[in-house]
């Protein structure tokens, strides 16, 4: 295995201005305008089980790139994310309404920043 294939990023924190990123082993905050989407989806446990469970697909900017982090909703940040991103992204729906999408369809948007950074 790679190195670039080895390393692991993630989200390891919230913050008051955005969320707080390990990528490649440093830490550094991707501010919430960064936040271009947030969909949740129902996944795969792994490849050996019919099993699904949602995660949240987080699409930013950090820098340059664009990147983007899953979060399934058996890792501690699933909970904090449910909380927190309501009140930082503009539009996200209550959570009753987009789990009963996510159940329904197997896939909900919960938010698309409009226009770009600001």
């Amino acid at each position: 295995m790679t190195d670039a294939l080895a390393s692991w990023n993630e989200i390891v924190d919230i913050a008051d201005s955005g969320l707080v990123l390990q990528i490649n082993g440093v830490e550094r905050v991707v501010t919430w305008s960064a936040i271009l989407s947030v969909s949740a989806v129902m996944a795969l446990v792994d490849r050996t089980s019919e099993r699904r469970i949602p995660v949240f697909v987080l699409g930013m900017m950090d820098g340059a790139d664009k990147r983007i982090f899953i979060v399934p909703e058996t890792e501690p940040m699933w909970g904090r994310l449910t909380s927190t991103l309501p009140d930082v992204l503009p539009g996200i729906p209550a959570m009753e309404i987009w789990t009963a999408e996510l159940a329904d369809r197997g896939q909900a948007s919960l938010y698309e920043r409009v226009g770009g950074i600001q």
